[in-house]
């Protein structure tokens, strides 16, 4: 036991963040943010958790810096001037980049992780909302709204792709709508074939205009 300890303590003092932080990427994309544990990340490197530890003083902490290293790596597209038109592009921009980043979802919607390096599209949809006229207060509550929207429809899509994938019944949602009539609901009645067509091809960038570009009552 005492070789074995020797042999921990000397693998894990010849561990260095990156591997770290690379090891840790490879676990959170085969699953989920939520799954990943010191414990888990020591026997994918052959290390005990203590040795983690010795670079990052907790999993938020790993956490953190996974999604900063994340984002960073986020090639930003050529955008328009500061505005309505660019917070739309941003907040688009940033819908690409968690559809295929699943793990980073999983991890946001804790609600108390952030990207340092995420504040970036931050300030810069805060300025554009600024420079469309809006007020300080404005501009948090359209950009906490549009944010809200994004986060929730990728997550929703993801999950809801996975669902009904290879489902061979009607989902349960579609029956609902289907016998609204004779259950009184007459409005979800009415709007049934809308509401399938938004469900399958909701148009993300037009709710965001509603959100960044209407008008103050």
């Amino acid at each position: 036991m005492a070789g074995q300890s020797g042999e921990g303590a000397t693998r894990g003092s010849a561990l260095s963040r990156g591997r770290i932080l690379e090891v840790a990427g490879e676990l959170v994309r085969e699953d989920a943010a939520s799954t990943l544990s010191m414990r888990r990340l020591g026997a994918r490197l052959g290390v005990t958790p203590m040795a983690l530890y010795r670079h990052f003083g907790s999993r938020d902490e790993l956490l953190v810096a996974l999604l900063d290293e994340e984002f960073a790596r986020v090639a930003w597209p050529d955008l328009p001037p500061p505005g309505a038109e660019r917070a739309v592009e941003v907040l688009m921009m940033l819908h690409r980049e968690l559809a295929e980043r699943p793990w980073v979802i999983d991890a946001l919607t804790r609600g108390d992780l952030m990207a340092p390096s995420a504040a970036r599209a931050t300030n810069d949809i805060l300025a554009s909302l600024r420079a469309a006229g809006r007020s300080p207060e404005e501009a948090a509550h359209r950009y906490s709204a549009a944010w809200r929207l994004v986060l929730g429809a990728t997550q929703l899509d993801a999950r809801t792709a996975q669902t009904v994938r290879g489902l061979d019944r009607p989902t349960v949602q579609e029956t609902v709508r289907r016998d609204a009539a004779g259950a009184g609901l007459d409005a979800l009645a009415e709007c049934g074939a809308a509401l399938a067509a938004q469900r399958s091809r909701f148009d993300l960038r037009s709710a965001l205009v509603l959100l960044v570009d209407a008008s103050e009552d």
